[in-house]
């Protein structure tokens, strides 16, 4: 089967919109092509991220005098790799929701330790065992961020019909639990997914929820809310990805306290700032 460069996207090119953070996969087509022919697996791509994240965390806690640059060149590594594996998939047609559920707890166990590893830097190196609390913070807002775009995205592929591996809702159906006879691991990881994000996306559930009330959607445009690009486009730097590079570079400056300072004011007060405006736009829109 030819390369064919236009499956790696999961949307259809009508249906795209500009995510920042496909300004850090730049590399994104030469590598996949280059891995098209090769054995490699995107599974086997996966677990390479994870223990290249590893080694960023283990960079950050080593008390090496260049801890921080090379905690980021790892961390910049695992970024590079995060999004080849799904990429390979699609293009090869082998996406699946075991790699979807491997990809994704992977993310989940390397951002803890990303986290605990530059808190235990701040801590090691000012003696302030607050640095604790701020890093526990910064991890609660990465999620939170992360989980708030992917909800909004997930919303509107599905709803255009271009990518059926993720859900808004991740809990176990009969359906899974049919297929489980088939792949069990497809199940045991699906497990461990909502014990892991279930807190998470049921939280920007809610506000979803409480959003589309106030805004006063009703039912049958519920699609309408959902496929607003420009709000895709203004929340996508809240991605896991975008917050990596961003952990990577005030890494290299040597300023990790300002990044979490900023994670959870700044990028919080963002995120809420852009759901008003769509609630303010969808009501002016409709009074129209």
């Amino acid at each position: 089967m030819a390369f064919d460069i236009e499956k790696m996207n999961k949307l259809p090119r009508e249906a795209r919109f500009f995510d920042v953070n496909g300004l850090w996969y730049f590399y994104n087509g030469w590598m996949v092509r280059m891995l098209y022919s090769t054995p490699i697996t995107p599974n086997q791509i996966t677990v390479l991220s994870f223990f290249v994240g590893l080694l960023s965390m283990g960079f950050y806690v080593s008390g090496r005098s260049d801890s921080l640059v090379w905690g980021a060149i790892f961390l910049y590594g695992k970024v590079l790799l995060d999004n080849i594996d799904g990429n390979l998939a699609r293009v090869r047609g082998t996406s699946s929701r075991l790699g979807r559920f491997l990809d994704s707890l992977t993310d989940f166990l390397v951002t803890v330790m990303i986290y605990i590893g530059i808190s235990f830097y701040l801590v090691r190196t000012t003696g302030d065992n607050g640095f604790w609390f701020l890093g526990f913070f910064g991890l609660l807002a990465c999620f939170m961020q992360s989980t708030f775009f992917v909800f909004y995205l997930v919303s509107y592929t599905s709803r255009v019909g271009s990518y059926d591996k993720n859900r808004v809702d991740e809990s176990i159906t009969e359906e899974d639990l049919a297929s489980a006879e088939q792949n069990q691991w497809n199940l045991r990881l699906q497990k461990i997914f909502t014990w892991s994000y279930g807190w998470q996306d049921r939280l920007i559930e809610r506000l979803d929820f409480v959003s589309r009330k106030l805004a006063g959607v009703p039912e049958k445009e519920e699609a309408a809310w959902y496929g607003d690009r420009c709000f895709l486009t203004a929340i996508s730097p809240l991605c896991l990805c975008t917050n990596n590079v961003m952990l990577a570079i005030f890494s290299l400056v040597g300023q990790v306290e300002l990044f979490l300072i900023l994670l959870i004011s700044l990028m919080n007060f963002y995120g809420i700032g852009l759901l008003i405006w769509k609630i303010q736009k969808w009501k002016i829109k409709n009074a129209i």
